[in-house]
């Protein structure tokens, strides 16, 4: 970003009404999962005006940030609670606002061994605060350790949960998510796209069509590869890097999902497209499980292509039934979001 614009985006952030709600996460980056996850605070949240501004390392800008006051500072979705986070990003944000809350964040899991320093460096931002709700009960289970009372209230991915009749599946047409994660997965990441350009040809060898979803733009080239390794010369590629309708218009029409990133996966499900997720990291189960979904999760350390291709005839068969035990979770899920946000929203005069 140039100065110019990065002053413009500062001097933006400053002119906002103090009447707000600052968010911290990891927004501005072109990435689906999160940018969706700021789209769903600001829903959920109106008429509330929910503000972030991307983190700067020079002192002198972070100074002339911090003038700026809040009502509330959110925590937003996310794994943002962890060794690697934007703890020091939301304590500023806690200091600048009156009050401060945790919207459905992710923990990186640690219920077993020694409490490690950003477990105890995190309990101390959160016990004091009114409200702090996670992902899932692993995330609840970690923050305990260290005196933290969160409550599980789900991804707030599941605000975009869409009615029974929102997913209109096309017979044999399959999507497909695949990426890299800088080697932060179950196994080795050259396995895992072996294994998926495996399945994919399987699958084309049984007739299924397919269309390949990238949420992420670092994410293109792994897609475009996986797909001529599987022999589909002309593969349809939808690059959507924001915006949760857009997604969910083009997912709707998949009979089946089978995707790696979490938050790909988890809008299909909130969508009612019967999914397999491949858990690359915890993060994915814990969310599988809040929607009803652990049968249809497999590690990426342990793929097995005969499986994948028996689970997704599973899938197929048995479609329906998994929409429907999906959209039951999601609205429970976004009934939760909404029952916080009407409380927030009271208490602090919108």
């Amino acid at each position: 970003m140039s100065k110019i614009g990065t002053i413009a985006d500062i001097l933006r952030y400053l002119a906002e009404d103090a009447h707000s709600i600052h968010y911290t996460g990891w927004v501005g980056y072109r990435n689906l999962g999160d940018e969706i996850l700021l789209e769903a605070a600001q829903q959920c949240f109106a008429p509330a005006r929910i503000v972030w501004i991307k983190d700067f390392h020079d002192k002198r800008m972070r100074a002339l940030i911090s003038r700026k006051r809040h009502e509330l500072a959110m925590l937003g979705g996310g794994t943002q609670i962890g060794e690697h986070s934007p703890l020091e990003r939301f304590r500023r944000a806690l200091a600048a606002s009156k009050s401060g809350f945790v919207f459905g964040a992710g923990v990186t899991p640690c219920t077993e061994g020694p409490v490690p320093p950003w477990l105890e460096q995190w309990g101390e931002v959160l016990r004091p605060l009114p409200y702090v709700g996670v992902r899932g009960p692993e995330s609840a289970a970690t923050l305990k350790r260290v005196g933290v009372a969160a409550q599980v209230l789900g991804d707030p991915v599941c605000w975009f949960a869409r009615p029974t009749d929102f997913w209109l599946p096309q017979d044999g047409l399959i999507g497909i998510n695949v990426g890299h994660s800088h080697g932060h997965m179950y196994g080795q990441e050259s396995e895992i796209q072996r294994q998926l350009a495996e399945l994919v040809r399987g699958l084309a060898a049984r007739g299924h069509r397919f269309e390949f979803f990238c949420v992420w733009p670092e994410d293109l080239e792994t897609t475009r590869r996986i797909a001529a390794e599987a022999g589909i010369a002309r593969p349809v590629i939808h690059e959507i890097y924001d915006g949760a309708m857009r997604f969910q218009e083009a997912v709707r029409r998949m009979q089946v999902f089978i995707g790696i990133k979490l938050h790909a996966v988890a809008l299909a499900m909130c969508s009612s497209v019967p999914s397999l997720m491949i858990e690359y990291r915890p993060k994915c189960r814990e969310f599988a499980a809040t929607m009803g979904a652990e049968d249809y999760c497999v590690r990426s350390d342990a793929l097995d292509v005969g499986q994948m291709l028996a689970l997704v005839d599973d899938l197929r068969t048995r479609g329906a039934a998994q929409a429907a035990t999906m959209r039951q979770h999601a609205l429970e899920i976004r009934g939760r979001l909404e029952s916080l946000s009407r409380s927030l929203l009271s208490t602090h005069g919108w």
